[in-house]
């Protein structure tokens, strides 16, 4: 749909891909959901290695987005699926492309 340099940090909407040098996410902002799908990223540098984490593939709940910006690591505030008191920071590898998709 539309390509973007970033995720806007004010009121985002809508459904969005981030593809990653390792790992391709969507972000869902109507359901506040992050889903990280790992090893479907965008490089050809063999060094960057893919790392496994909690609840790939699965979503999980998006608390807020401080950064997401082609060129930067992503930084997503998670709670815990499992457990609403357990909350975290998903750090990413640097963002390739950003895509608003819905």
């Amino acid at each position: 749909m539309a390509r973007a340099q970033q995720i806007p940090i004010d009121g985002p909407e809508g459904v969005w891909t981030v593809v990653t040098r390792t790992s391709t996410y969507v972000i869902d902002f109507g359901e506040m959901t992050l889903l990280r799908a790992p090893g479907v990223g965008r490089t050809d540098d063999h060094r960057w290695e893919v790392s496994e984490l909690r609840r790939d593939s699965e979503d999980i709940p998006l608390l807020d987005v401080k950064i997401c910006r082609v060129g930067e690591p992503a930084q997503f505030w998670v709670r815990a699926a499992d457990d609403p008191e357990v909350r975290t920071w998903r750090v990413t590898t640097p963002v390739v492309e950003i895509e608003r998709i819905g």
